[in-house]
């Protein structure tokens, strides 16, 4: 297969010419046609397959129950979305289900959607704090949870979150280090000094950066401070708009280089439903979903992101005027090489896999590209949304 655009966000910078994919890989570049026929996509953007490490759910599918039809239903979301690579977030009870489809897709080399590079679990052992935030305690610390589940990831579980001043947590911290598992601050009430003291431990992550985690003060400038001054941590960063501000995320891609933050979605299930106020989709909470994409508890607590990563793309192009080419790194190159993928994941490189996505002008996925696999078509498939999810809860009240 040969694609042309005018546009093709390469590693190296953005070309005008013909792509050859060939057994799954980025095969040859160049500015002149080829004898054979090829795909013109005009002056469509192609970019590299975003890698998304931080993602619960989206299009009404999630990963909080259910089994092997939710996760590939989730997968096909996750490429509507743009998304080739993805760390599933499930919960405890779901990281067998996630594991099956990863050997799955590692066995048969077939893909239905986006490909399973990893599992992220986020928690259980969290310490909720910042704006809105409602202290819910945390589980019993015990190395048994932690050793089950490691053994029900299957040997694919990557990345694991905490709140490291928990008591207890330095043994859990070293087991999932000795396991090769990478581990990120997470919903931490740490201030600067006791953040810095945990990246000593190994940790080497921030979780959604900004959120739920101490802020800045002019006396002690938090976790939030601790994240964007320490260069051993990468910090994941939320581009929607809501959580963090644009004009804070200045102020970040200021203080540090932008090679070092890796954008996530932080999606849920409700990603991409209508707005509206439903209840059952949290015990004993309602989700209000708002008109600026907005998912909000019904105390005002942000709960996870409505929008994917290429909305986020569209933010820092568009809006703060980042060049495409430092913004797709930051999509896929920087968390492809944090995880170990970069020799041949995350960028449109000749050699690498054949991962990459047709976008619009308003940023949308047109079509997307896994292993040289067409995961999704838009001008065939339309949007993806569960809509068994949507009926299954009640509007508010009701």
């Amino acid at each position: 297969m040969v694609i042309k655009s005018e546009r093709i966000y390469m590693e190296d910078g953005v070309k005008d010419g013909y792509l050859e994919v060939k057994d799954g890989k980025f095969a040859g570049f160049s500015e002149n046609p080829p004898e054979k026929e090829y795909i013109d996509y005009g002056t469509k953007r192609v970019i590299p397959g975003i890698i998304d490490t931080h993602n619960h759910g989206t299009c009404g599918y999630g990963l909080m129950g259910g089994g092997p039809s939710e996760v590939k239903g989730y997968l096909k979301g996750c490429a509507s979305q743009g998304v080739t690579g993805v760390f599933p977030t499930p919960d405890i009870e779901m990281l067998e289900a996630v594991a099956d489809e990863a050997e799955r897709q590692d066995l048969t080399g077939k893909y239905g959607g986006s490909k399973i590079l990893g599992i992220h679990s986020e928690g259980p052992w969290l310490n909720r704090t910042g704006e809105k935030g409602i202290r819910r305690g945390w589980p019993e610390v015990r190395l048994e949870m932690a050793q089950e589940m490691v053994r029900r990831a299957k040997g694919h579980l990557r990345l694991v979150a905490l709140a490291p001043e928990i008591p207890g947590m330095d043994e859990i911290i070293s087991y999932f280090l000795s396991e090769g598992i990478t581990v990120a601050d997470a919903h931490s009430d740490c201030n600067y000094k006791e953040a810095m003291q945990a990246y000593k431990k190994g940790i080497t992550v921030v979780t959604h950066t900004g959120n739920v985690m101490t802020g800045m003060h002019h006396r002690d400038i938090g976790g939030l401070g601790a994240a964007l001054l320490n260069d051993e941590v990468e910090c994941e960063v939320i581009c929607d708009g809501m959580h963090i501000c644009l004009d804070m995320l200045k102020i970040y891609f200021k203080v540090k280089d932008v090679s070092r933050f890796m954008m996530i979605s932080d999606c849920t299930q409700l990603s991409g439903a209508p707005v509206g106020s439903y209840q059952g989709f949290e015990p004993g909470m309602i989700i209000n979903v708002t008109k600026e994409g907005f998912l909000l508890s019904d105390t005002g607590r942000l709960c996870g992101s409505s929008q994917p990563i290429l909305y986020g793309i569209g933010n820092l192009v568009e809006k703060l005027d980042m060049p495409m080419e430092t913004v797709v790194k930051m999509a896929a190159l920087n968390a492809a090489g944090k995880y170990g993928f970069s020799r041949d994941k995350g960028s449109i490189k000749i050699g690498k896999d054949a991962d990459f996505v047709i976008i619009s002008d308003d940023y949308k996925a047109l079509e997307t590209y896994v292993e040289g696999q067409k995961v999704y078509d838009r001008a065939q498939e339309g949007e993806i949304f569960n809509q068994a999810f949507l009926n299954a809860l009640k509007p508010a009240g009701e």
